[in-house]
C-alpha cells in the first residue's frame, strides 16, 4: 500500500506547536502491529505534507508512506522509496521502486564464520598455506591468499553446499519420519530415526542462522527464539539502501 494515510505513528513524525491527537495515532499503530506491517523507509523529505501556513500555525507531517507485509517483502530483491519534488500539491510525491527478478550477480569472496565450526577447516587452511611459492615476500603472500581463497571455495561447495537447501532437506526428512510414525505407529527404530533427524535439522538451522547473522552485519544476538528471519530482513534492507549510501558518500 502506498499513499496518504492521513495519520502519523507518533509525535516524531510531526512539526507543530500543538500535540497531535492520541486516538488516531494509537489506532494506526494498533492496526499496523496487528497485521505485522513493515513501514518502508523513505529517503528525501522527512515530512511529506505541510499545510502551507506561516508562523505558529505551520504544520508538517509524514502522512505519505509505503507499507507492506513480510510475504511481499520476501519476494522482492530490492526495495526503495523516495520523495520527489513538490510543486503544486501540498504533498511530496512518492517514488516507489522494487525488483523481483531472479538475476544473480557474482559476489565478492567472504570468509564465513560458520566454516570455523567445522573441524576440517583448520586443515584446509594449513594445507593451502603450506603450498610452496617462489618470489618476493609480498608476491608470496598474495599468491598464498589467492590459493587459500580457491581452496576454501571448493571446500565450502563440497562440505557445506547450499545452506538453505540443507535446511529444507533436513525438514523434509523430519516430516517424512513423523508422518510414518503417525501412519504405522511408533517403534524404537522410528523414534531413534526421528531423534537423529531432529539433531540434523537443529545443526542445519544453527548454520543458517550464523550465515544470515554475518551477512546482515548485526553483532547483537539474543538467546532464545531464532533470529534467522530478523537477520534475513536486515540483510535485505541493507542491500536495498546500499546504492543510497554509496551516492551519499560520493
Amino acid at each position: 500500500m502506498i499513499g496518504d494515510f492521513n495519520t502519523i505513528l507518533g509525535t516524531h513524525e510531526q512539526i507543530r506547536n500543538f500535540r497531535p491527537l492520541a486516538t488516531p495515532i494509537s489506532d494506526f499503530q494498533t492496526w499496523s502491529d496487528l497485521n505485522n506491517f513493515i513501514h518502508i523507509q523513505t529517503r528525501g523529505a522527512a515530512f511529506t505534507w505541510s499545510n502551507g501556513r506561516r508562523g505558529r500555525n505551520h504544520t508538517q507531517r509524514r502522512l505519505d508512506r509505503v507499507i507492506c507485509n513480510q510475504e511481499w517483502f520476501n519476494v522482492c530483491n530490492s526495495v526503495s522509496c523516495s520523495t520527489l519534488t513538490k510543486l503544486r500539491s501540498d504533498h511530496f510525491p512518492l517514488l516507489f521502486e522494487f525488483k523481483n527478478d531472479d538475476i544473480h550477480y557474482v559476489s565478492q569472496f567472504k570468509f564465513l564464520k560458520i566454516w570455523t565450526a567445522h573441524e576440517d577447516c583448520i586443515n584446509v587452511v594449513k594445507n593451502s598455506w603450506n603450498a610452496p611459492f617462489v618470489g618476493c615476500p609480498m608476491y608470496i603472500l598474495s599468491e598464498k591468499l589467492k590459493h587459500l581463497k580457491q581452496a576454501l571455495k571448493l571446500w565450502n561447495v563440497n562440505t557445506f553446499g547450499n545452506v538453505h537447501n540443507q535446511v529444507k532437506n533436513a525438514k523434509d526428512k523430519v516430516d517424512k519420519i513423523q508422518e510414518e510414525i503417525d501412519s504405522v505407529g511408533h517403534s524404537d527404530d522410528l523414534m531413534l530415526a526421528e531423534k537423529n533427524a531432529q539433531i540434523g535439522l537443529e545443526q542445519a538451522l544453527n548454520i543458517e542462522e550464523i550465515f544470515w547473522q554475518q551477512k546482515s552485519k548485526i553483532k547483537w544476538h539474543s538467546e532464545g527464539d531464532r533470529n534467522t528471519a530478523y537477520f534475513h530482513r536486515v540483510a535485505k534492507i541493507k542491500k536495498c539502501l546500499q546504492p543510497y549510501y554509496l551516492h551519499f558518500q560520493w
